[in-house]
C-alpha cells in the first residue's frame, strides 16, 4: 500500500498520501510515556521475599501495583485494536468498491474462457469417442468374420469339407483387409489360426470317416465269416444225420435179416460181422473226408485272411502316401500365401520407401564438390557420407522390421 494509482480524476485534486508502512507504534499518542511509566512501576515495586506477615502484605501490594500496570496496558491495547478494526472496515469497504469495478468484467471473461474450454474439451472427447468407435467397429467386424468361420468349422461334417473349403477360398481367404486399417495384421494372425483349426478339423473328420469305413468293412467280414461258420455247422449236422440214418438203416436191415434168417444165424452173424466191418470202414472213410474238408476250409480261411491283411496294409500305405501328398500341397499353398502376403506388404510399403529415398537423394554433395584442403570441409564431407550410409541402413532396417 506504499503506492496509490492515480486516475485522471485524482490528478485534478492532489490529496496527501497516507503510507501505512511508515507508521511506528511508539509514535502513537495513546502509547506515549507508557514505557517510562512501566519502568518506574518496576523500580517502585521491587521483588519482596516473604518471610513473615509484614513482608506478605507488602508483597501483595507490590503484586497489585504490577497487575494494575499490566492491565492498564492491555486495556490500552484493546482500545487501539478497536480503532484498527474500524479502520480495517473502512479499507474493506473501499477495496470492495474498487474490486466491483473490474469483477463483472473478470467474471464475464472467465465465463467466456470456460465456455471455449468446454467446447474444446467436448470436441476432444468427441474425437476420442469417434476414434474408439472406429477401432471397436473394426475389431467387432474382424471378430464377427472369425467367429462365423469358426462356427462353420465346429459344425462341419465330412460330406461338406470340399464345400466349406471352396467357400473359404472364394470368400474368407480373399477378404479385403483395407477397411481393417491398422488392425490388418491382427486379422491376418487370426486368419492363420482359422486355417490351422480348419486343417485340424479336416484331419479329424478324415480319421473318423476312415474309421467308419473300416468298421463297415470289418462288420461285413465278420458277417461273411459267420455265414461260413453257419454253413459249416449245417454241413456237419447234415453229414452226421446222414451217417446216423445209414447206421439206423443198417441196424434195421440186420434186425430184419436176423428175424428172417433165424435158421441161418451163424451165416447171418458172419455176414453181419462183415457188414459191420464194412460199415466201420465206410464210417472211417466218411470221417477222414470230413476231417480233410475241415482242414481245407481252415487253409482257405488262412489264405483269405492273409490276402485281406495284405489288402489292409496296402490301403494304409496308399492312404498315408495320399495324406503326405495332400500335406505337401497344403504346405506349398501356405508358403505361396505367405510369399504373396510378403509381396503385398512390400508393395504397401513402396510409397513410404520411395519417399524416404527421394528425401535421402535430395542430400547430395555440392556440384562442383567442395575442396577438401580445409580440414573442416573434409570432416563435413565425411560426416555427410556417413549420414547417407546410416540413413540407407536405417531404411533397410525399416523394411525388414515393418512386418
Amino acid at each position: 500500500m506504499s503506492e496509490i494509482l492515480e486516475t485522471p480524476e485524482s490528478t485534478k485534486t492532489k490529496t496527501p498520501v497516507f503510507e501505512i508502512e511508515k507508521i511506528e507504534a511508539e509514535n502513537l499518542p495513546e502509547l506515549q510515556g507508557l514505557k517510562d511509566k512501566q519502568i518506574q512501576i518496576v523500580k517502585d515495586n521491587p521483588f519482596i521475599e516473604i518471610v513473615d506477615s509484614k513482608t506478605y502484605e507488602e508483597a501483595k501490594k507490590s503484586r497489585t501495583a504490577l497487575v494494575s500496570a499490566r492491565t492498564s496496558i492491555e486495556n490500552q491495547d484493546k482500545f487501539l485494536a478497536s480503532l484498527v478494526k474500524k479502520f480495517r472496515e473502512k479499507i474493506g469497504a473501499k477495496t470492495a468498491e474498487l474490486i466491483a469495478i473490474t469483477k463483472p468484467h473478470e467474471d464475464k471473461q472467465q465465463d467466456e474462457v470456460k465456455r471455449y474450454e468446454a467446447i474444446k474439451e467436448a470436441e476432444k472427447a468427441e474425437k476420442t469417442r469417434i476414434e474408439e468407435e472406429r477401432k471397436s467397429g473394426i475389431k467387432s467386424s474382424i471378430d464377427a468374420i472369425i467367429k462365423t468361420a469358426t462356427d462353420k468349422i465346429e459344425k462341419l461334417s465330412f460330406e461338406l469339407i470340399n464345400t466349406l473349403k471352396a467357400d473359404f477360398e472364394e470368400n474368407l481367404f480373399k477378404t479385403d483387409t483395407t477397411p481393417f486399417e491398422e488392425f490388418e495384421l491382427d486379422f491376418n494372425e487370426k486368419l492363420m489360426t482359422v486355417k490351422t483349426l480348419f486343417n485340424a478339423k479336416i484331419q479329424q473328420l478324415q480319421l473318423a470317416e476312415n474309421q467308419r469305413l473300416e468298421n463297415i468293412r470289418l462288420k461285413e467280414e465278420a458277417d461273411k465269416l459267420a455265414k461260413e461258420r453257419a454253413q459249416m455247422e449245417a454241413d456237419k449236422k447234415a453229414e452226421e444225420a446222414r451217417l446216423a440214418k445209414a447206421k439206423s438203416d443198417q441196424e434195421a436191415e440186420l434186425q430184419k435179416q436176423r428175424k428172417a434168417l433165424a435158421a441161418e444165424k451163424k451165416k447171418q452173424d458172419d455176414e453181419a460181422a462183415a457188414k459191420a466191418l464194412e460199415a466201420k470202414k465206410l464210417q472211417d472213410e466218411e470221417s477222414a473226408k470230413l476231417q480233410k474238408y475241415r482242414e481245407e476250409l481252415e487253409a482257405e480261411k488262412s489264405r483269405i485272411a492273409k490276402i485281406e491283411s495284405n489288402r489292409i496294409a496296402k490301403e494304409a500305405a496308399d492312404r498315408k502316401a495320399k495324406e503326405d501328398e495332400e500335406r505337401k500341397i497344403r504346405e506349398a499353398e501356405e508358403a505361396e500365401q505367405l510369399a504373396k502376403a510378403e509381396a503385398e506388404r512390400l508393395e504397401a510399403l513402396k510409397p513410404t520407401i520411395d519417399k524416404l529415398y527421394d528425401w535421402l537423394n535430395k542430400f547430395e554433395q555440392p556440384d562442383p564438390p567442395l575442396k577438401e584442403e580445409n580440414p573442416a570441409v573434409s570432416k563435413i564431407s565425411i560426416l555427410f557420407d556417413e549420414f547417407k550410409k546410416s540413413s540407407e541402413k536405417a531404411i533397410q532396417e525399416f523394411i525388414k522390421n515393418t512386418k
